[in-house]
Order: structure tokens, then sequence, then C-alpha cells
């Protein structure tokens, strides 16, 4: 029988990894973070899961904006996104208080972007658009679409 861990290095196929790096060339992270390096990268996640648990003590899962790019470029078909989505309460799990969680939507109750991915947002946006923070992706989109229409 497979734990939590095992299952999401299964289900996201993360074993297929060629290393190609097609992933973190199509990934935003590079734009969004100044410190970006091949850990915090869609690859650099891959290959630290298969490597172990000690992803589930660093940072990288909670920088993950989730937008799929890593996930519909692969060639091998892992699943990226997903592997950052099984790992996420596994790492939340390994680290109590200290993760970077940021609450639920205003709307649906869908949990937030982690702190890392808000507080990048914040930086971009301004004035009224702050007001799409509480709210999920899916929820925000709606809203904007609600507004602007």
């Amino acid at each position: 029988m497979q734990d939590e861990f095992e299952r999401a290095l299964s289900d996201a196929a993360a074993r297929f990894c060629v290393e190609c790096g097609k992933c973190t060339a199509a990934c935003p992270m590079a734009e969004m973070y100044s410190d970006f390096s091949w850990d915090l990268s869609p690859r650099g996640i891959v290959q630290q899961a298969l490597r172990g648990r000690d992803i589930l003590t660093g940072k990288a899962v909670w920088c993950c904006t989730q937008c799929e790019a890593c996930t519909r470029t692969c060639p091998a078909g892992v699943d990226c996104c997903g592997l950052v989505a099984g790992l996420r309460p596994l790492a939340r799990t390994a680290q109590g208080a200290e993760a970077p969680v940021s609450g639920a939507c205003a709307d649906c109750g869908a949990p937030l972007p982690p702190k890392p991915v808000l507080d990048y947002l914040r930086s971009a946006l301004h004035g009224a658009e702050l007001r799409y923070l509480s709210l999920c992706p899916a929820c925000r989109r709606q809203a904007y679409i609600r507004n602007n229409s």
C-alpha cells in the first residue's frame, strides 16, 4: 500500500521525468521570484521529490502558481502541478505553523494561493485590483468578468 507521498509521485507520473527542462522554460516563476533557481523550478521540484521527503520542509512547493504551463509543456506527461498539489498538504503537516498558507476564498471557501504567490500578486497589482486577492483564482475570474462586463 502506498503512502500519500508515494501516491503523489505516482499520480503525477513523476518518475517519467526526462529532465528536458521544457517545464522550467514555460514556468512564470522565473519572472516572479528574484531567487528563482533549479530548486524552485518545476524540474527541480520533481527531481527533489524523487530524491526524498526533504522537499516537504522547503519553500518550493509553496511558490508554484498552479498555472499548469509546466504540465501542458511536458513531453513525458509529468503532471508537475498535480505533484505540487499532492505535496502541499504533506508539506503543511511537515511545516506546521511555519507553512506559508493564506486562508480560504471569501466566496467559496477554496484554499487561496500560498503566501509567496499572494505576495507577488500584491506587488504586481495596485489599488482596486487588490480586492480580488481574497478570492481563489476561479472566483477571482468570475468576479472580474462580472465587474467588467
